[in-house]
């Protein structure tokens, strides 16, 4: 084998390698105050805090509006941030978890689509949007991904709970997210 491909080869196995490790966020968790949520990789996903509604200039989020960037689609740094939560059994390879304020509003957004180049060639996908909100409760474990049942974009939020060796998870009802005035 040339040295390039020795090279190329050894790179590509240490990538792999941080793929797995997973790391852990430095925020202290109080479950009298706090709750934990779980959010996968792939599709672009805002937090908005303490608001019941989403920020008229972040249709389409991007961190605008006062929410932060919590997932989106990414390549590169694919270990875990982890906050103790417990990993059901149908949960995705990757995650990021993060400790938010209990009994606040939590409005979460998707979206997907847009372009990109790859290549010298534009690819173009219709934009989806999805939104919703909830209140956490202290205490609580949640995990919020995108449901794209019948060619559209849902949001699904899923409270956890570990019973013995298993891990249920019980569907939330999620209000969608108004504009806000």
């Amino acid at each position: 084998m040339n040295r390039r491909a020795i090279l190329a080869a050894s790179f590509c196995i240490s990538l792999m390698g941080c793929a797995h490790q997973p790391s852990s966020q430095n925020e202290i968790y109080d479950r009298t105050i706090d709750a934990r949520i779980r959010v996968y990789f792939g599709v672009s996903t805002h937090f908005y805090f303490n608001a019941a509604c989403e920020p008229r200039n972040a249709s389409y989020g991007y961190g605008a509006g006062g929410g932060i960037a919590v997932a989106k689609p990414r390549m590169f740094h694919l270990a875990n941030t982890t906050t103790g939560m417990p990993v059901p059994e149908d949960a995705y390879r990757y995650y990021d978890e993060y400790v938010i304020k209990a009994n606040q509003p939590l409005t979460i957004t998707l979206d997907t689509g847009g372009w990109s180049q790859n290549g010298g060639f534009v690819i173009t996908q219709a934009r989806r949007h999805a939104t919703g909100t909830f209140v956490p409760q202290p205490g609580a474990d949640y995990e919020a991904f995108a449901d794209g049942e019948n060619g559209g974009l849902g949001l699904v939020v899923r409270r956890l709970r570990a019973d013995d060796s298993r891990v249920q998870t019980e569907r939330m009802t999620v209000q969608p997210a108004p504009l806000c005035p």
